[in-house]
């Protein structure tokens, strides 16, 4: 067992003088590793969701907070939640899951304002953030606020409304869990009969990572909404209100904080094993004629595929 420990840890004769774990035939076998270990914990996941999975934890009433503790901080006036725009949120992230994309505009050429104005909610000006993958409200605030085009979504002061839509599904393959953010401002209510409104295609204007649009209010449409007589709208908003509030998911093993811990464990035997290395070799006063170059470039590759695996939110 010594000679083991010895010939795998610590240089000596028998390994050349280099611990056999930092050799590069070593060093390319934990990139195989690597790899082996992530299909594995796709296919565990698949299988027994419950106990291997990705935990997340994101609230409606929490978004709303941060994002109105962000306004207020900077002088501006806090949004009221709406749940129309959250009903128009949650269309388009159903939308989205339905017809396997990742953007504003849908393959079909559907635009977050045919959502907002579907869900009737009208507006002189509204806007749109998304996000997936992220385990906690927090991450997704944090995220927004780091990122200059969503952030300026956020603080825009002409904004009064938001809305909200949190949903678990299928994308690309793999498990998502989609976070929508509809902003707005309604048009001013008055006692004259409605005026028809319409977003023409050329006033839609769009900045990398997010979307707004401002229109006129005095636009002739080719029809409006028109409520159906007798109909209660309320059980229906709480319906989508409830169902779209949160995602809760908690397995019983978390993959994010399973695969980061092992490749820290694994990180962390490998610089040991390097300071070793270069304790015995300056005490013994070994002259390796071959470098380290390679064996490093390995080392990093193989840290950075460990770290790599390890699921991180995006933005949109």
């Amino acid at each position: 067992m010594e000679h083991f420990l010895r010939h795998f840890f610590v240089p000596h004769h028998s390994n050349n003088h280099r611990a056999k774990v930092l050799h590069i035939d070593s060093l390319l076998c934990y990139v195989l590793i690597f790899a082996i270990f992530n299909f594995g914990i796709r296919i565990a996941h698949r299988q027994f969701p419950n106990v291997l999975g990705y935990a997340t934890d994101i609230r409606v009433d929490q978004l709303l907070k941060e994002t109105n503790a962000q306004r207020q901080a900077a002088g501006l006036a806090p949004l009221t939640y709406n749940v129309t725009l959250s009903q128009a949120a949650a269309a388009k992230a159903q939308d989205m899951f339905a017809n396997k994309y990742w953007a504003h505009n849908s393959p079909q050429g559907k635009t977050p304002w045919m959502f907002i104005q579907a869900a009737g909610y009208k507006y002189t000006v509204a806007g749109e953030n998304l996000a997936k993958n992220f385990a906690t409200s927090q991450g997704v605030i944090d995220a927004w606020m780091a990122s200059p085009t969503h952030k300026d979504n956020i603080m825009k002061p002409s904004y009064r409304d938001i809305g909200f839509a949190i949903v678990n599904g299928v994308l690309a393959g793999e498990e998502t869990t989609l976070v929508v953010q509809m902003f707005g401002a309604g048009e001013a209510i008055v006692e004259a009969p409605p005026v028809k409104t319409v977003v023409p295609e050329q006033a839609a204007t769009s900045v990398i990572g997010v979307q707004s649009e401002e229109k006129p209010v005095a636009v002739e449409a080719p029809q409006e909404l028109v409520p159906v007589a007798g109909a209660n709208p309320t059980p229906i908003i709480n319906v989508i209100t409830n169902a779209f509030s949160s995602v809760l998911i908690t397995p019983k093993l978390n993959i994010p904080t399973l695969t980061r811990d092992i490749a820290f464990l694994f990180m962390g035997l490998l610089i040991g094993i390097l300071v070793i290395d270069g304790i015995v070799v300056s005490r013994k006063k070994i002259v390796r004629v071959a470098g380290h170059n390679l064996a490093h470039i390995l080392f990093f590759t193989a840290l950075f595929i460990a770290l790599s695996i390890v699921r991180r939110g995006t933005l949109l």
